[in-house]
């Protein structure tokens, strides 16, 4: 789970700077997780497929392109959001003295 939602996150944070994806390299994506994640995991993807097919029409019409941006940007908030719901963070340190 944790490599496919690195996967998922790093395609997003590309695509955020300003990089592109292909419709082949969405193809061999895959992801298993929990419920509320997996919901935004999907979204994601499908928000990714979406951007990747749409390229003509983002590379001539500016403000497309920043819109479709800005809504992979939510998708990345909601899996931040998500993760921070369902993985375990880290554990504070205890001191015994």
């Amino acid at each position: 789970m944790i490599r496919d939602l690195k996967e998922i996150a790093g395609v997003l944070m590309r695509v955020l700077k300003g990089g592109e994806v292909s419709p082949a390299e969405l193809a061999h994506m895959s992801f298993i997780a929990e419920s509320e994640l997996r919901a935004a995991l999907a979204e994601a993807y499908a928000g990714l497929l979406e951007f990747a097919h749409h390229r003509d029409l983002r590379s001539r019409d500016a403000a497309a392109d920043r819109a479709m941006r800005a809504q992979l940007e939510m998708c990345l908030e909601r899996i931040a959001d998500a993760c921070d719901r369902v993985l375990p963070g880290p554990r504070p340190s205890v001191s015994i003295h």
